[in-house]
Formats: C-alpha cells, structure tokens, sequence
C-alpha cells in the first residue's frame, strides 16, 4: 500500500503456495500491479516443487480477479532437463486463460558456494546430451509466439537461448545496481541476485556504497566458473571462465 500510494509499480513474484483467495484481494487492495507466478512444473516432481497441481485453485483465482481489480497475471518458468512436456503444458494453460508466460533457463550456481550440495547428478541441470530437446521445445516456444501466443521473450530471445546452452554468449549493457539493487534479509545491498553472495560492502539500505566505477570494474574483470541468471554475469557447468556479468546476456533478466 505504502509503495502503490508513492507511485511505485509493485511488482509481486510468487511460487503461489499461500496466495489464497483471501490474500490475493488483501494484495490487489493494497496497490499490487502485476503477480510474476513462477511454475515449473505441471505436478511437484524432483528438484521442481513449483507446480500447478497444487496451486490451481488459487491460480484460477488469480486470473479471474485481475478483470475486477486492474493488476495483470503472468507465467515465469524455469526450462530444465526434466520439465520438457510440462513448459508446453504450462505455456498451453496460459494461453487458454489469455495470460502471458516468461522464460529462463535453468543452470548451475554462477558462483562458488561451500554449502551447495547438489551440483552433481542434480535433475534440473541442462547437460549436453539435453541440447536436442531442449531446441526442439525452444522452436516450438517461437512457434507459438509467431501464432500470436502472449510471451514476455523475443522470439529472438528465445533462439538465442538455444547458443547460450552451447556457451555462445551474448553480452549486453548490465544495468545492475544502477537500475536495480537487491536488499539481503540483513539489510545490506548487492547489484543483483548473482552477486547475493559477494562479500563486497556496498552498504545497509539506509547508508548505500554503491559506485558506478567499481561496478563496471567488477562487471568487466571478475572470473568466475559456473552458470547462473541475473543482468551479466558468467558460465557454465563445464566450467567456462568468463568474465563476471558477460554472459547475464543470456540469462533471467535478458529473456524476462
């Protein structure tokens, strides 16, 4: 309410699990512009506990009060090696309820993290072998939004997601922590959800450090070794090193 009185376009994501019926009208009162609705899969299933089965009461909620109340409805999903079917179950969904979808590619951590158990074996990573069908359903996604289906990505974005699982990067003006800053549970800032975990000191909200230079220094010069989304960082499962913030180009904030 506070932020929608100050002018702000609030901007709600959510998995979905407690945006009951009671709370969507409490959010849509207070001011609430659009619901970024992360779903993955059709049915909970290994590593993908973000699903429809589940939510669907809630979700058909959602989408018929958006007429009565004025905030817009879309679908955010993470394409995995196991979720295939389930992005073209989801992506037909939102057409049927006139809704847009969103999506991004699922990777690897982008930066070392001692406590990250699950880098190997895990079911959601894109490993080479997953490049085939993956492209397939990437040319059925443009596809369908040559048919006029409602999608967030460019169909060039789309096609360019098919290179970046080749490691074909594309890089791209980063506008993180210019444009947009992240605020860490204790209160301190970070340029974007990649670097949640840097130890930089870029400040507590109330007392910001953020400095142009040393953001386009560390955008430029960082090396690191894995995959993962946000506005330009760096890659891959193989371990690519890239520089830091070249390959965000291709990631969460560049498709969606």
């Amino acid at each position: 309410y506070y932020a929608a009185k100050k002018g702000f376009w609030v901007y709600v994501p959510t998995n979905g699990r407690l945006m009951r019926p009671e709370l969507i009208d409490r959010l849509a009162d207070a001011g609430m512009a659009t619901v970024n609705l992360a779903v993955d899969a059709w049915d909970v299933k290994p590593g993908l506990p973000k699903a429809m089965v589940p939510i669907r009461k809630y979700f058909d909620y959602l989408v018929r009060k958006q007429y009565k109340y004025g905030y817009s409805v879309f679908l955010n999903i993470n394409i995995c090696r196991n979720n295939l079917e389930d992005v073209r179950q989801i992506t037909e969904l939102a057409h049927d309820y006139n809704i847009a979808t969103d999506y991004h590619i699922c990777e690897t951590p982008m930066m070392e993290q001692e406590s990250f158990k699950h880098l190997e074996n895990n079911p959601v990573f894109i490993r080479p072998e997953d490049h085939a069908p993956v492209g397939e359903l990437i040319d059925w996604l443009i596809d369908r939004q040559n048919s006029g289906w409602q999608m967030v990505n460019s169909t060039q974005r789309l096609a360019e997601m098919k290179s970046f699982i080749q490691q074909e990067l594309h890089e791209w003006g980063c506008r993180a922590g210019l444009n947009s800053l992240i605020i860490r549970v204790d209160g301190t800032l970070a340029p974007c959800f990649p670097m949640y975990s840097a130890t930089h000191d870029w400040g507590p909200i109330e007392n910001p450090k953020i400095d142009s230079g040393q953001l386009k220094e560390m955008k430029t010069t960082v090396r690191i070794g894995t995959l993962m989304p946000t506005p330009s960082v760096s890659v891959p499962q193989m371990t690519l090193s890239s520089p830091a913030c070249a390959s965000c180009s291709t990631r969460r904030r560049y498709f969606g």
